[in-house]
């Protein structure tokens, strides 16, 4: 770079160096506005913060882990009801068409008040990539699976959103221009194979750095994968661009084929390659050679004898099918490639296995010293507890030794001599904050030039960093609020403690209500939660396939419901509802509803098997608490007259027989029920005057029509609900008759949550990508 435009790029730099994030003024103690609500109040005094354990973190499987007959995360079962039942895939271009077809449609809700993030700042999310100035390697820019990009000038000590309002804040892979640091592409569309790992609409590009973004290359005009996994520059001419991606050939979602993509014009238009696949296949990963010009490697994974690594001598016009010393191509499944910088005739490659009795576990580290001419498999017997090899893959050589190779899936694993021995270097079940723990799923690896010994991690955890060649770790997603939420709630009785279940973060809590003050208290995959309306230090909180922990006062127990193993497998997250008027009285469900009367001691089956398919939603009527309701993922609707003892049969009835994902029931009207529906192609709000004897659309096509995820009815204002949705938030002020947009300021992420917080006027929402919003006096 010259000194000219190392200093224009430093002055670039200097005027995106992120600005901290809002602060967050405690909330002050929250005044109840009826005195049922809020027993623990005291007017005018400042309570204390309330007390709330830790429960127990996740547990690791001992032994090697069982085979994979599907790339699919658990956690998929819960994504493919609310958007692509019967599909894989839900259609992501439908979501930002609906999108801004509403923001065009609806008008503006009333008031100026503009969505607030209140963290958590310091858990991180799910990243899928990263990038460094080559120039500059402690300047970063990260991608995160469900919240767009984001810029940290300082290795990962603060950050600042790059991404706000694109089309979809989904992001699968990066790249930058070597030559100029302030160009940038970025593929949209997480490529890591689980129906969870939502698509794209293309790539996007900046020239300053990433302070403006365009679409360079929309999927639906260039026939771009919407799921890119890896976007390489060719050093020798930046024009010449080649991509990585996954298609899953469903033209019911609006796929295209996966595979490679070339392009020699910028990623203006773009070719895609065949090597020998006529039909569908998939791409993860590309690497040009660093010295020799037109000689560049990729990995495929398709049906039959063509998986595996290839090599061009062309730029990618032939390709070669390397297969001297690897394993049988029908064996190998996603594979990931690294090559030596310091020398290019060096190469590694980690491969997950695609045979049916070891499916998803890593087949194997392979080494070549020619090219890629001759392959030794240097895995030896260390990677055999490795595995989801189709989710976490990805390996990396030191900048300046072709014998440092670091690399992993659930783990990372490092060796110093080029294989012949290795280490498994980081433990994610490790306490955090020590030297060995880095958060489990690795999706990338970045090993700057410039600074020896500097490994970056994107991974389900965020950000975590090396600076010693991956022997210790730290983690740096402090102010990265990209937290993927399943579901949020909040203390009545006090504003300052809320939290949810996140994806692979846990079940999150704060009690002083500063986004960075958020802990964990249940690992996993956490699950719902529900505060006790009188004490904001009660709760029950879970995590997946029916496991629930009662909070007491600064003590937890686990209370989970005697289900047989079976049950509880197949239930992936487990609705809790507490009963308004006696928080004694819990319900939650599995294929049928249990109850407890007894806070969660003893639990009891009340009904038998619904439909068949998972609970989905319950509501305990807040006008007659004998009433409760229940909804399905089949789309099943129950209602019990007796508070659980007797429950009727499916009245869905005009209802479209997709999940209900919520119900909720006007505060002083029983017999008033509302449900959100998920996936596409009809209403998905419908009201019933008659506790769900009959049904009304009152969505009538004025929202998206996309996944809608919840209901939020406040107490004291009559006839207003807010929903939310793939789309974002709406607002209706007349009982669901008319409706209007409440985004504002929100970015464009799923909102997948919202609660309404009485004392003080507030709305909260989850999103499924970057973190928990607040507005404050929503309709004001």
């Amino acid at each position: 770079m010259s000194t000219r435009r190392a200093r224009a790029h430093r002055r670039k730099i200097a005027l995106r160096r992120p600005r901290p994030e809002a602060a967050i003024t405690p909330a002050p103690p929250a005044r109840a506005k009826s005195p049922h609500r809020d027993d623990t109040l005291i007017p005018g005094r400042i309570q204390p913060e309330p007390r709330i354990a830790r429960g127990p973190t996740k547990r690791q499987g001992t032994g090697v882990p069982a085979p994979r007959l599907n790339s699919h995360k658990a956690r998929s079962i819960w994504f493919r009801a609310r958007a692509a039942w019967p599909m894989r895939e839900a259609p992501v271009t439908k979501v930002v068409r609906e999108r801004d077809l509403s923001r065009k449609r609806l008008t503006p809700a009333a008031g100026t008040a503009q969505w607030e993030g209140i963290g958590p700042t310091n858990i991180g999310g799910r990243l899928t990539c990263a990038v460094s100035d080559p120039a500059h390697p402690d300047h970063i820019w990260v991608g995160a699976a469900g919240g767009g990009v984001w810029f940290s000038p300082d290795t990962g000590q603060t950050w600042r959103a790059l991404w706000h309002d694109q089309d979809v804040l989904n992001v699968g892979a990066l790249a930058i221009d070597p030559a100029d640091p302030n160009i940038l592409y970025c593929g949209t569309g997480e490529a890591n194979l689980s129906a969870d790992s939502y698509g794209g609409v293309g790539v996007y590009r900046t020239v300053d750095g990433g302070i403006t973004w365009h679409l360079h290359a929309a999927s639906e005009k260039t026939g771009l994968p919407r799921r890119i996994g890896c976007i390489a520059i060719d050093p020798f001419d930046a024009k010449h661009l080649l991509i990585a991606g996954v298609g899953f050939n469903e033209v019911a979602a609006g796929e295209e084929l996966g595979g490679l993509y070339d392009s020699r014009d910028g990623g203006i238009t773009w070719t895609r390659l065949s090597l020998g696949n006529a039909g569908n296949y998939w791409s993860h990963s590309i690497r040009f050679h660093p010295t020799t010009r037109g000689v560049v490697f990729a990995t495929i994974t398709a049906r039959g004898a063509t998986s595996g690594i290839y090599r061009s001598t062309d730029g990618g016009g032939k390709w070669t099918h390397l297969r001297n010393g690897l394993p049988p191509p029908a064996r190998m499944g996603r594979t990931s490639l690294a090559i030596s910088p310091s020398r290019p005739d060096v190469l590694y490659a980690i491969c997950a296995d695609a045979h049916s009795d070891s499916a998803d576990a890593m087949l194997g580290v392979f080494r070549s010293t020619n090219g890629g001419a001759r392959w030794t498999n240097v895995t030896r017997r260390h990677f055999r507890t490795e595995g989801q090899m189709s989710y976490g893959n990805t390996i990396a050589v030191h900048p300046d030794n072709p014998n440092h190779v670091i690399c992993g899936g659930v783990d990372l694993h490092l060796s110093r001599n080029g294989g012949r021995t290795w280490t498994r270097v980081t433990k994610w079940n490790a306490r955090r904050g020590t030297q060995r723990y880095a958060h489990a799923d690795h999706h990338s690896l970045l090993m700057p030039a410039g600074i020896p010994g500097r490994v970056y991690d994107p991974n389900d955890g965020g950000l975590d960093i090396s600076d010693d060649g991956g022997v210790t770790w730290k983690n740096r997603s402090s102010g990265l609020a990209v937290t993927m939420y399943y579901d949020i709630d909040v203390a009545q009785s006090d504003a300052r403690a809320f939290g949810g279940g996140a994806q692979d973060n846990g079940t999150l809590i704060t009690t002083s209500g500063r986004p960075d003050d958020h802990l964990e208290i249940l690992g996993g995959d956490g699950g719902w939660i529900v505060f006790d309306r009188r004490n904001a230090s009660r709760l029950f909180a879970s995590y997946y396939n029916l496991n629930i922990f009662r909070f007491r006062n600064g003590r937890y127990t686990d209370v989970s419901p005697p289900a047989t193993k079976e049950e509880r497998d197949a239930t992936w997250m487990a609705f809790i509802a507490a009963d308004p008027s006696n928080p004694d009285v819990v319900f939650t469900g599995s294929s049928r509803v249990w109850r407890s009367r007894d806070d969660g001691t003893t639990w009891h089956p009340v009904s038998s098997t619904l439909d068949g398919s998972s609970i989905s939603a319950i509501e305990v009527a807040h006008a007659d608490s004998r009433r409760v309701y229940v909804g399905t993922e089949n789309g099943g609707f129950f209602r019990s007259l007796d508070g659980g003892a007797t429950w009727s049969a499916n009245m869905a009835g005009s209802l479209p027989g997709h999940i209900i994902t919520r119900i909720a029931t006007a505060p002083n009207q029983a017999n008033r029920v509302f449900v959100t529906i998920g996936n596409f192609g009809h209403g998905h709000v419908f009201r019933s005057d008659n506790g769900g004897m009959t049904w009304t659309d009152v969505d009538r096509q004025q929202l998206p029509d996309v996944p809608h995820h919840a209901i939020a009815i406040p107490e004291d204002e009559a006839g207003t609900i807010y929903v939310c949705s793939d789309a974002g938030v709406h607002v209706s002020t007349d009982a669901g008759e008319t409706w209007q947009d409440l985004m504002r300021n929100l970015p464009h992420v799923m909102v997948v949550d919202l609660v309404y917080h009485e004392p003080t006027s507030t709305l909260y929402a989850a999103s499924y990508g970057r973190s928990l919003f607040k507005l404050a006096g929503p309709l004001k």
